[in-house]
């Protein structure tokens, strides 16, 4: 039996509204700093942090820390609160920092709630782009306010033609060896698309793109994503799983149409499917 369905309904409501009431003031928060000045500054990784992207998280964290304490909470920009809690929301205030520097609005907020390790609630918001996609247990995807349902590919359809969202070579090779996989990949799907940051992941949450790969992702970049494909009628699967020191873990996935999804992992013919928790 899956658990959640030890949760009952009108708590999921609940808990989803809520998840909306705070992606809605994240929103107004980035929108209104894209209008001011912000401070930026590299990570040791190299990578960007704004004074936006730790005021976003901190003031998610207070409205979740109000409304459930007893909750955890995972993000990108501090310590987890509550690590052994049952619930546990997980948030990237701002996904795709460097494009928000740059102006560029395919960055997004992500939201999801997990209970025991399995998501209920999951949130993607764009503000630039006034785009949203959301999703809860057993309630089904939204576009915006519009219920969302893909359409499922025919086995003879894939032939190459497939919009398939594939990160960047480097991706490949970061945290592995699996440049070669990338190349067989873009020989495969010719009509591929690079794109970056959560907007890879609402494209083909909302049938805009047929499938999409990530790789070398923390769990705050993809919680989102296996609610949203399931309510949506779409597969997302965890591929293979990398520790790296001084970060944690790091993941691959495919998610996107399932025929698609199921070809697609025929790439990592010597990877098992894993859990985010394992």
């Amino acid at each position: 039996m899956d658990i959640r369905h030890e949760i009952p309904k009108h708590d999921i409501e609940q808990l989803y509204a809520k998840a909306l009431e705070y992606i809605t003031r994240s929103r107004e928060m980035i929108r209104a700093a894209l209008a001011s000045d912000f401070e930026v500054r590299r990570k040791p990784d190299k990578s960007f942090v704004t004074s936006v992207d730790l005021r976003v998280e901190e003031h998610l964290r207070g409205l979740i820390q109000r409304d459930f304490p007893e909750h955890g909470i995972i993000g990108e920009e501090y310590p987890p609160t509550n690590p052994e809690a049952m619930y546990q929301w997980i948030m990237d205030p701002i996904d795709g920092t460097e494009d928000f520097v740059q102006r560029l609005p395919t960055f997004g907020t992500i939201l999801a709630l997990h209970y025991r390790g399995e998501p209920i609630i999951g949130v993607i918001d764009h503000p630039m782009l006034d785009l949203r996609v959301s999703a809860a247990f057993g309630r089904g995807a939204y576009h915006n306010n519009k219920r969302v349902k893909l359409i499922e590919l025919e086995p003879a359809a894939i032939d190459g033609s497939e919009r398939v969202v594939i990160p960047a070579r480097a991706n490949f090779i970061k945290y592995s060896h699996d440049g070669h996989v990338f190349d067989a990949l873009v020989r495969r799907h010719p009509n591929h698309r690079i794109y970056r940051t959560c907007f890879a992941h609402t494209c083909t949450a909302i049938g805009a793109t047929d499938a999409t790969i990530d790789y070398g992702t923390a769990i705050w970049d993809i919680a989102a994503n296996r609610i949203l494909m399931e309510e949506a009628g779409g597969k997302f699967s965890v591929i293979r799983a990398w520790d790296v020191p001084s970060f944690g873990q790091v993941t691959a996935s495919i998610m996107g149409k399932p025929i698609l999804v199921d070809q697609l992992m025929k790439y990592f013919p010597a990877i098992h499917a894993v859990k985010l928790t394992d």
